[in-house]
């Protein structure tokens, strides 16, 4: 399964990254509306059949993932920034600093996860940026708690008591000698924080909270494809496939990577 997932995500990137640079090799045009080609199911022309508008669903799938994608990718990497600047300063300052790091992160975590992004979408437009600030607000916690117990033990180590006696500033012993010997479990932290963005973001898009129109994502097509389950469940089918490939594909490797570093 970890060669069928890294497989699929080259697939879904190429794709994306082909349709971004070259769109006119692809025979249809996401936005273009053609009336007489009103919910028609997948066939020759339409692979993924057309929505109701009559637009090509396989081209509006291509342009959802590569909103997605980006909107995961920004995610992460903005939690990233946040939970380990975080962990760093609670485990290397310590003390009334990392108290009241952890008091924050327990008030961030008993709060509902739609309040924060309701708040956020209120203080915002519905863009591609709030979306990513919101998300990165609710998935930066437990990078920090782990990167956090993680630097703990490594504080107290020999290598890092010698760089001190030999006079390393803060900067040269947390850039030098903490960070480095964290990364792998910043990266796997990481690709846990991708599948939970994705999600996110289609939950977020399904209820009417995400991205407003004309910008297209998984969770938008799939919010728009509810209603017409029952005739045309198609609409639904295949945005709501790739949702679930994609996370689960980038779960297996998170996984297959925390087990590799584990051993």
């Amino acid at each position: 399964m970890l060669i069928f997932s890294i497989a699929f995500l080259l697939i879904i990137s190429s794709i994306s990254l082909i349709y971004g640079q070259f769109p006119q090799v692809f025979p249809h045009d996401p936005y273009y509306i053609d009336s007489s080609k009103i919910l028609c199911p997948p066939n020759g022309i339409y692979l993924a059949g057309t929505d109701a508008l009559g637009r090509d669903l396989f081209t509006r799938l291509i342009l959802g993932a590569q909103t997605s994608l980006m909107i995961a990718f920004l995610t992460a990497f903005m939690a990233l920034v946040i939970g380990v600047c975080l962990a760093v300063l609670a485990a290397y300052i310590g003390g009334k600093c990392d108290y009241f790091i952890l008091k924050f992160i327990d008030l961030i975590y008993s709060l509902p996860d739609l309040l924060i992004l309701s708040i956020i979408g209120l203080c915002f437009s519905r863009s591609t940026m709030s979306i990513v600030i919101g998300l990165a607000c609710i998935n930066w916690m437990e990078i920090a708690r782990i990167t956090r117990a993680e630097l703990l033990k490594l504080k107290q180590e020999e290598f890092i008591l010698s760089a001190r006696l030999i006079g390393l500033n803060h900067s040269q012993i947390i850039l030098k000698h903490l960070l480095p010997n964290v990364s792998t479990l910043i990266l796997v932290s990481l690709g846990f924080t991708l599948p939970r963005a994705i999600l996110s973001e289609s939950t977020l898009s399904f209820i009417g909270l995400g991205l407003a129109a004309p910008n297209t994502s998984w969770g938008t097509l799939a919010g728009d494809a509810f209603q017409y389950l029952r005739t045309d469940p198609y609409l639904l089918l295949f945005p709501a496939l790739l949702i679930f490939l994609t996370s689960f594909s980038f779960n297996r490797i998170a996984e297959a990577a925390s087990k590799a570093s584990s051993s």
